[in-house]
């Protein structure tokens, strides 16, 4: 299997499906197996730096560099047979112990702090966000972008079962319901 060149972190998701060749599928599985780490490292004072907020949502730079980086070792590792063929397209490097994990988790952490993101041109969301000055509407859309990436991620606890941190975990395929469709 040969290794990919990094991704910067910055980069957006349809650049790293198309980089991964990757499907939509494998991609929601992967955030879901990073779900699970981020939980770990978000859940103990002990990978904050000193001086940071010390409140949720935690942003990528309140977190040690060697709690990121075992945090990229732990979602590297924790992958189902599937999701493991392309955590292992990374190549461990001095700097990063797997910079697919670590893209994984740097926009895990984006999409908590609530930081503004701007949908790029052909991103595929269908959605127009404008940038006019609606004092009292730039708040709501702000809201609803990060409620968007909140539903993304935030999974029913059912879904982490024991087993899924195994190899031998095969995942039921997830859809959407009809009443998230009506919203949409």
């Amino acid at each position: 299997m040969a290794a990919l060149a990094p991704l910067s972190m910055s980069q957006r998701k349809d650049d790293l499906l198309k980089h991964l060749s990757m499907d939509a599928e494998t991609y929601s599985l992967m955030a879901k197996e990073t779900d699970v780490v981020y939980k770990w490292l978000t859940s103990e004072n002990y990978h904050l730096k000193e001086n940071c907020k010390r409140r949720p949502p935690y942003d990528w730079s309140d977190i040690k560099e060697n709690s990121k980086d075992e945090a990229m070792r732990r979602i590297a590792q924790s992958g189902n047979p599937h999701t493991q063929w392309y955590w292992d397209l990374a190549v461990k490097t001095p700097d990063c112990p797997n910079w697919i994990a670590r893209w994984f988790l740097y926009h895990k952490f984006r999409y908590r702090d609530g930081r503004n993101r701007n949908p790029g041109k052909g991103s595929g969301s269908g959605k127009h966000h404008h940038s006019h000055r609606h004092r009292s509407s730039s708040r709501h859309h702000h809201k609803h972008r990060s409620e968007e990436h909140e539903q993304y991620y935030d999974e029913p606890e059912e879904y982490y079962p024991e087993e899924s941190m195994t190899s031998d975990y095969q995942p039921k395929p997830q859809f959407p319901s009809t009443s998230m469709q009506a919203r949409v």
